[in-house]
């Protein structure tokens, strides 16, 4: 079994198709890794690490270079590597985190209240 390797990871499952998609005109195989639980609970995403882009080990850097083409990223030195939530949260305003942070609480809070009294 030949080693892959993470070229990308995005928030959305749309930005990652069409970073496949992108590859694969190029005639690169690429496969999205997500932990999702299944899509059943997407925010699951931003605390995962978004969803990964892999290709092969040996064309990593030439992937790279396709699917940052089009971002400010200089080529050969791929998009960090920090999770999601981490390059999403460094985008917003300290008031605009503490809103997402409350709606996360907010979210945990109402699942777990769910699960224990049998409703989920």
């Amino acid at each position: 079994m030949e080693q892959t390797s993470q070229v990308a990871a995005y928030n959305t499952r749309l930005e990652a198709d069409l970073a496949v998609a992108k590859l694969g005109e190029a005639g690169i195989d690429a496969f999205i890794v997500a932990d999702n639980l299944g899509g059943t609970f997407p925010m699951m995403q931003m605390i995962t690490g978004g969803y990964k882009v892999m290709v092969l080990e040996e064309i990593l850097e030439e992937a790279a270079e396709i699917v940052f083409a089009d971002e400010d990223v200089p080529p050969g030195t791929g998009r960090p590597s920090q999770p999601a939530v981490l390059r999403y949260l460094a985008k917003l305003s300290p008031t605009q985190i503490l809103g997402v942070l409350i709606l996360l609480a907010v979210s945990i809070g109402t699942t777990l209240y769910a699960v224990t009294q049998g409703t989920l």
